[in-house]
């Protein structure tokens, strides 16, 4: 497909006026090396990606095996350039010691990768997994900076454990970034005052770019894990209203999960099996070819820290419609995108409607432009580097 002249965002930029730090990332979700979970935590991986753009970086992902063998197996691999170590632990085979050979795995894990890389300015770490990681690290002497992307804050559904957690780990913190730009709201309905600054998701400008054709298909299009939250079903219910008027409208669905077939079968129940196509999981250069072709991209979510896949389709000159939930507001502006109530099923209607017949009214031109200057890896990257020093210059 013959596309435009793709920016060139992600390019390193010139560093004059700050010194390269050593970041070691050690976060809660990030992509494994086997196909089925690449896609889990991949905004974590396109963080560390926006941050090598500053400063040398590495990565700790670790993860649990299921057998009883309480061994670390140990595999470096350079990813893009970027220093990744994946460590799998194995269960303890002893009742009622889980933790603590968690924490002797990950500690093991830390120093290691301190061996073999390099002691780090900031330790980047985060969500809960922050609690363990400056648990069993705080003896190094090393600030760490926290980014947050759990949803639990937004939904109100932490416990006390949960959040005495948090508490400790924040208040260990140089500085809490969220995905979400107003989580400062939910973290003070806990009790809780860290230093924030709003840590938006990168975008990969290299795939994400409009297509210069100005034709598209009768699609309407979503991609997401198919959780109770994204509200499928209310996707299917608006598709069913909207298709008595246009009954050429396709809906394509990107994504897998445990809810799949489930979703699958009430699709089946309200849908002519031609209007409707389950792709399973796509590749990102996939997912982003159907966005330079559909008419719109639905994620009328009802919990939403931030929605990547809403700043890709945007990317790609794809008009949205979402909810007014959540970090959306601070991703699809007012004049960016169709906004509705969550749950508002003859709202999502009209909302499809005016994608598949482009009566939207929306700039996609300057849309795009704006969404890749706002979130590529060069601006991301920038605040990256700006809290790393400033985490390493106030330790």
């Amino acid at each position: 497909m013959k596309c435009e002249v793709r920016s060139s965002s992600n390019s390193r930029p010139h560093m004059q006026d700050s010194r390269r730090l050593r970041v070691l990332f050690v976060p809660e979700w990030y992509p494994t090396m086997d196909s089925e979970s690449q896609v889990a935590g991949t905004f974590c991986r396109e963080h560390v990606r926006a941050a090598s753009l500053y400063d040398k970086v590495a990565v700790v992902a670790l993860s649990g095996r299921q057998d009883r063998v309480p061994t670390l197996q140990w595999k470096s691999v350079n990813d893009g350039g970027i220093p990744t170590f994946y460590a799998r632990y194995g269960l303890s085979p002893i009742p009622k010691t889980t933790l603590p050979f968690f924490y002797f795995h990950l500690w093991r894990a830390i120093r290691r990768a301190i061996r073999e890389w390099g002691r780090p300015d900031v330790i980047h770490t985060q969500d809960a997994y922050s609690y363990y990681v400056i648990r069993v690290a705080q003896s190094l002497r090393i600030p760490f900076v926290i980014s947050q992307h759990w949803s639990c804050f937004l939904e109100r559904a932490l416990d006390r454990g949960a959040i005495q957690r948090f508490t400790w780990a924040f208040s260990r913190a140089a500085r809490v970034l969220p995905a979400n730009k107003f989580a400062a709201t939910d973290y003070e309905a806990y009790g809780l005052q860290p230093s924030v600054r709003w840590l938006p998701n990168a975008l990969d400008t290299e795939i994400f770019y409009p297509s210069a054709a100005s034709t598209r298909e009768p699609w309407l299009l979503h991609a997401s894990g198919l959780t109770p939250e994204k509200r499928f079903p209310d996707i299917v219910q608006a598709f069913v209203q909207a298709q008595k008027v246009r009954p050429d409208a396709v809906l394509q669905v990107v994504g897998d999960g445990k809810n799949r077939a489930e979703m699958e079968m009430l699709a089946a129940r309200y849908l002519p099996p031609e209007s409707v196509r389950f792709h399973g999981y796509l590749s990102k250069p996939e997912l982003a070819a159907l966005m330079r072709r559909a008419s719109g991209f639905l994620l009328p979510s009802d919990v939403e820290t931030f929605g990547c896949v809403l700043m890709e389709a945007m990317a790609c000159g794809c008009p949205v419609l979402t909810t007014r939930v959540g970090g959306i507001p601070a991703v699809v502006r007012e004049g960016e995108g169709i906004l509705v109530e969550a749950r508002n099923v003859p709202s999502i209607a009209d909302g499809m409607l005016k994608l598949l017949n482009a009566t939207h009214g929306l700039d996609l031109s300057r849309i795009s432009r704006e969404t890749r200057e706002r979130f590529n890896h060069r601006a991301v990257g920038r605040i990256l580097h700006d809290e790393h020093l400033r985490a390493a210059s106030f330790s």
